[in-house]
This record gives structure tokens, sequence and C-alpha cells, in this order.
């Protein structure tokens, strides 16, 4: 078959085309800014998953980085919170050979 023959020729339209040419004018027109909007949407919709993607790496790569130091500092606070259960014992002794004394 020929490319022709699948194409609808002028004449199988009701409408005259001096109605119909501008309705399709208007059509087009109409489909071009919805595209444009789409792909200006889509580069929007891009850029902010690559920004997302960013900072969501920066703030893993912070978070495994202070994790040595948050380890730390709780090994820090367990020994210390042992050292001052240990004084309060010590100073529990201490007042109690005073009172025998």
């Amino acid at each position: 078959m020929d490319s022709l023959d699948s194409t609808t020729p002028a004449i199988d339209f009701r409408t005259p085309p001096r109605i119909l040419i501008p309705q399709l004018a208007i059509s087009r027109d109409k489909w071009k800014v919805e595209a444009t909007l789409r792909e200006h949407r889509l580069h929007e919709e891009k850029i902010r998953s690559r920004d997302l993607s960013h900072s969501r790496k920066r703030w893993k790569d912070r978070a495994l980085a202070a994790e040595p130091k948050v380890r730390e500092l709780q090994l820090q606070l367990e020994r210390s919170q042992a050292d001052l259960v240990q004084a309060h014992a010590e100073i529990a002794q201490l007042q109690d050979d005073s009172k025998k004394n």
C-alpha cells in the first residue's frame, strides 16, 4: 500500500477548510505549548532528583564519618558513668566508716 492511500483526502471532511484549518492550527499550537511545559517540568524534576541524590549522599557520608566518633563518645560516657557509680560507692563507704568511728 502506498502511504498516500492511508491518508484521508480533504474531500472526506464535511467541515469546510476555512474552519478546519484554523481549528487544526489552534490544536497544534495547544499541543506544542503542553509539550513544551511537559519538557520543562521533566527538566526541573531531573534537576530536583539530582540535587536530592547529592544531598542524600552528602548526609550519608556525614553520618558514616560521625559513627566512629559517636561510638567513642558512648564508650567514654559508659566509663564515666561506671566511675561515677564507683565514686558514689566509695563516698557511701567512707560515710559509713566515719559514722562507726
